[in-house]
């Protein structure tokens, strides 16, 4: 084997191994990270992302399609970079729909929410709302047209608390084709909220037999703190782990994610992506590429 192709395959080792045990929300977190990443949002092809254009309000057509750009040339442009050597893929995030988390703090106010209303019981692994199921009705729809329109999907990959768990299964309820995968990695913000203390995952694999839960070290929640909440720093890094899990661990070109607004901030600012506020039950695509140089 070349020594290039040795050194490729060492660093994808590395990355894949990076985080296989539970980040620790210790006190002292460094300012810098040390989570191999070479991943880059590549613009020129969706508005949320280029630059060049005006961000766009909630919920683009096309989930943001440049105009004269098609799913087709995406699928192209990663072709074109595999035959160079350059690994690209395309991830589409989805945002949970409205959870009784997100109304409550809408109604008591952020200042009120943070310090009595997120720390009760009742909102423990958060549900969805009325309005989030229909939400995500509506998301599902647009998912199906971009679909038909040349989109692909290939896999999904899913936070496990029970608002993503459930949005995904609406979402994606005409395509039980696509895999659904759960992991720990793309979490809301752990800490203090109870609505992001999850259930046990043998609980959850009953409720939702249809999704893969096999990458689970624990069956409760291992993270979760009502002490401390996770730093930006820290979340940056969880967003790394996972963009490299799933970019180096699957086959698959075109991922569907399942998440939350603070994960999907989080990638936006480890990839490159301007930042971009995504509405409940929203998709953003990111097209990524790794950004390694070859020898």
């Amino acid at each position: 084997m070349e020594a290039s192709a040795v050194a490729s395959l060492s660093f994808l080792v590395g990355l894949l191994t990076t985080g296989a045990v539970p980040l620790s929300l210790s006190p002292a977190e460094s300012s810098a990270s040390n989570v191999p990443f070479t991943l880059r949002y590549v613009p020129g092809f969706f508005k949320q992302g280029t630059a060049s254009v005006d961000r766009p309000t909630a919920n683009p057509d096309h989930f943001g399609l440049l105009t004269n750009v098609s799913w087709s040339d995406v699928d192209i442009y990663i072709d074109m970079q595999a035959a160079r050597g350059v690994q690209a893929k395309l991830f589409l995030f989805l945002r949970h729909g409205q959870g009784i988390h997100n109304v409550a703090e809408a109604q008591y106010g952020t200042e009120a929410w943070e310090r009595y209303y997120r720390k009760l019981g009742k909102y423990t692994d958060a549900r969805l709302t009325a309005l989030g199921i229909q939400q995500v009705v509506n998301a599902s729809d647009k998912i199906d047209t971009e679909l038909q329109n040349g989109l692909r999907i290939e896999g999904v990959v899913v936070s496990p608390l029970e608002r993503t768990l459930h949005t995904s299964m609406i979402a994606y309820r005409h395509h039980d084709e696509i895999p659904k995968h759960s992991m720990e990695w793309p979490r809301e913000t752990i800490g203090i909220c109870t609505c992001d203390l999850r259930g046990t995952i043998s609980s959850k694999a009953v409720q939702y037999p249809s999704i893969d839960f096999d990458d689970f070290w624990s069956d409760a929640d291992p993270w979760w703190s009502p002490n401390k909440r996770e730093s930006e720093l820290h979340i940056d890094d969880r967003a790394r782990i996972f963009l490299n899990r799933v970019f180096y661990g699957h086959k698959s070109t075109h991922m569907g994610v399942v998440t939350h607004g603070g994960l999907t901030n989080a990638a936006m600012r480890v990839i490159g992506h301007r930042m971009y506020s995504v509405s409940t039950a929203e998709v953003i695509p990111f097209l990524l590429e790794d950004k390694r140089p070859f020898a």
